[in-house]
């Protein structure tokens, strides 16, 4: 399957264009990757972004209100031979000959109190609140819960969501342990199950132990993780309901992809 690759390029959130590529993007079946960039504001940024877009097929979308930042995002864009779309410029230049006067081209405006906004605030704190297990007793008022074993990205990948605005919980699976019984409490339909390549675990906790400054443990262990991944897999399998998705060598972006297309549906919000 193809990649696709959206850059979202802005002087202020990004979030004028992400909800325009939302809107848009209902309309076509393809999965795409976005990375955003908030708060442009040189010619030395836009050059870092399109260096970037250039290391791949990419379609640079963006929403300058600055006339000047509009014109050097196409120069560069139309210099490295990239496909681009400038998304509110015309839109302005229209309504400002409407209105006979020209815009306050202040980045940032509409986004600074809208009720989107507070929900993704809102998203962020469940996530933080509900990480590794805590606060079980209200964990269904959630939209996601991610359950795996240690190192298998449950808190990263809590947090990416919480920031499109999905309220999620993650629980950690312990070897030989049964599940809270808060988790089959919730609706079943909101669980996901996390698993990964047990040697490519081994590496992410060999890592890990380094950072700590641990030289000996069986927390990277081979055969342990083995155990571990069995369990969990037991687990799962006894919860047909819930999908199971490999986290092996995959960005945030294409797991929570995954996560959304099983639980939530293909004509759920970007």
């Amino acid at each position: 399957m193809k990649d696709y690759h959206v850059f979202i390029v802005s002087d202020g959130t990004g979030e004028t264009a992400y909800r325009l590529l939302k809107a848009a993007m209902v309309q076509f079946q393809e999965d795409i990757l976005i990375t955003r960039y908030s708060n442009v504001r040189d010619q030395a940024q836009i050059a870092a972004v399109t260096q970037a877009a250039s290391q791949k097929s990419t379609l640079v979308v963006y929403t300058f209100v600055s006339v000047k930042l509009r014109g050097q995002m196409e120069r560069a864009a139309r210099e490295a031979g990239l496909e681009y779309l400038d998304m509110l410029g015309p839109l302005m230049e229209r309504m400002a000959a409407f209105f006979h006067t020209p815009p306050s081209a202040k980045p940032g405006l509409l986004h600074q109190v809208d009720e989107e906004y507070f929900a993704r605030i809102d998203a962020i704190e469940f996530a933080i609140r509900h990480d590794d297990g805590r606060a079980l007793k209200d964990i269904a008022a959630g939209d996601i819960i991610l359950l795996g074993i240690s190192r298998t990205s449950k808190t990263p990948l809590s947090i990416y969501l919480a920031q499109e605005g999905w309220r999620v919980a993650n629980c950690p699976l312990l070897n030989g342990v049964k599940p809270h019984k808060e988790i089959f409490a919730a609706d079943q339909k909101k669980i996901a199950g996390l698993t990964i390549e047990p040697h490519r675990l081994a590496e992410i906790r060999r890592v890990r132990l380094r950072q700590l400054g641990v030289k000996e443990s069986s927390y990277a262990d081979i055969l342990r993780i083995q155990e571990e991944l069995d369990f969990s897999h037991q687990i799962y399998s006894e919860h047909p309901i819930w999908p199971v998705i490999d986290v092996t060598g995959k960005s945030l972006e294409e797991v929570s992809q995954e996560v959304l297309d099983q639980l939530i549906g293909r004509g759920r919000k970007l």
